[in-house]
């Protein structure tokens, strides 16, 4: 191994040992209180940065490297197991799963589905445990990087796409790189047992490729789900008249047209000045003449079909006129 490479793999064993030491202090400090700040966590961790690659910069680095690498991302894994098992993390207040669904954060909807289920998340937490075991040892340590590996893939996605903290997504990102330092040192032989050429090769390629290509043309001879998609959306109801008077929600307790929900599947939901209140169905609309038919299915009492016609007065603006069973219905739709 030269020069570069053996400094390279030092710094990736420090920073590995620095993000763990890092969340380890910060917890530490987090749990004595408010009067210990964490101000030498960083301090702490490029010390055992330097300290790591300077102890392990020798001839043997890779071998050393990789026990050490193995043993600091078990100790990582298993705590994350650990604090699964153990209700340390995917907690949300209780007073906000009240709150509306749309008001949450990504990183607060990641929390709400996982605490939906404390077996589900302790599934995970298992297998974390389980893959950290795998790490310690140098005859399991490649199975435990390829058996992380997409538990760890989908922890980055989840904080890429859901909006976590980017110390979050950066501490991820430096476990994936050391699981894919694991994983390399033995590519010859991945490559070999994945990628050789074998008999009848070109056949199995054209075999999956119509496994994989058969459900895609089926799929796409469906159709789109949004059947409408210039109407799709959350509509606001203003200028609200019911048998030719107007209407409008003074308090909690008036049952009235406020929200329209035009949904895919041609599903529609009124909502009246309540989430309590809702009628759901399925509509029917006319792209020619603007004609629209809808039928209830929730709740069982709600049998009065909406019949009439929708008119676009611009985009994101909709004026509806019919009837809900034998009431006259006249508003205007916003989107929202």
């Amino acid at each position: 191994m030269g020069y570069i490479k053996r400094l390279a793999v030092c710094l990736l064993v420090g920073l590995v040992a620095a993000a763990t030491l890092q969340r380890i202090i910060y917890r530490v400090f987090w749990e004595l209180g408010d009067r210990f700040q964490p101000a030498p966590v960083i301090g702490i961790a490029g010390m055992a940065l330097v300290i790591l690659a300077t102890v392990i910069f020798s001839r043997r680095v890779a071998a050393v490297s990789e026990g050490a690498l193995g043993g600091i991302m078990a100790l990582d894994f298993a705590m994350f197991g650990w604090q699964k098992l153990f209700r340390e993390q995917g907690q949300i207040p209780l007073g906000r799963l009240d709150e509306p669904f749309s008001s949450f954060s990504g990183e607060n909807l990641t929390w709400a589905f996982f605490h939906h289920s404390f077996a589900f998340f302790c599934v995970i937490g298992i297998i974390q445990i389980v893959g950290a075991c795998l790490l310690l040892f140098r005859r399991t340590r490649l199975l435990g990087a390829i058996f992380l590996l997409p538990v760890l893939l989908n922890i980055i996605l989840l904080n890429i796409f859901y909006g976590f903290d980017a110390g979050d997504l950066v501490h991820a990102l430096i476990l994936l790189a050391g699981l894919l330092y694991l994983i390399l040192l033995h590519y010859r032989a991945l490559a070999t047992f994945f990628f050789r050429r074998v008999d009848g090769s070109l056949g199995n390629v054209v075999l999956a490729a119509l496994v994989i290509v058969a459900p895609l043309v089926l799929v796409a001879s469906f159709g789109s789900p949004d059947r409408n998609p210039q109407l799709t959306g959350k509509y606001r109801v203003e200028d609200l008249s019911v048998n030719e008077v107007r209407s409008v929600a003074r308090s909690c307790q008036d049952s009235v047209l406020t929200t329209v929900y035009f949904d895919l599947g041609n599903d529609v939901v009124l909502e009246f000045n309540s989430l309590q209140r809702r009628w759901i169905g399925r509509y029917r609309l006319d792209r020619v003449s603007g004609a629209l038919e809808a039928s209830w299915r929730y709740p069982v009492p709600a049998k009065d079909p909406l019949v009439g016609r929708l008119d676009r007065v611009q985009p994101g603006e909709w004026r509806i006129i019919g009837m809900l069973g034998k009431d006259s219905l006249r508003a205007r739709l916003v989107k929202e």
